[in-house]
């Protein structure tokens, strides 16, 4: 009678990687990883929340800037008051996430 051995794929890939001695590299290289758009970037920003992105101060939404996500700080503006993220103020950030561009308010951003 014929034995069989089965090995689930992530062993035998953890095992694998671990023969080479990567596993520890590896994993130090994803969290260390920042993309290149904001690697490039003079002034680099995370968000404190998840907050939209607008097309204008007040305009409309373009998508979301997701919490604890870096993108590049552009520009600054002055506009109406707001209270977001637990900050009230009349700052907005004109901000490049991916490959979208607009505006965010500044109380929910934090400059890295």
């Amino acid at each position: 009678m014929k034995r069989l051995l089965l090995v689930a794929p992530a062993a035998t890939a953890a095992f694998t990687i671990a023969g080479t001695g990567l596993a520890g590299t590896a994993a130090a290289q994803a969290t260390t990883a920042v993309p290149a758009s904001v690697a490039a970037c003079s002034s680099p920003i995370k968000a404190k929340e998840s907050i939209h992105i607008r097309a204008s101060i007040g305009g409309t939404s373009l998508g979301l800037f997701h919490k604890d996500r870096t993108g590049c700080l552009n520009s600054r503006s002055s506009g109406p008051s707001y209270t977001a993220c637990g900050v009230t103020g009349t700052t907005y950030y004109y901000i490049t996430y991916g490959s979208t561009k607009g505006w965010v308010v500044s109380g929910c951003v934090i400059k890295l």
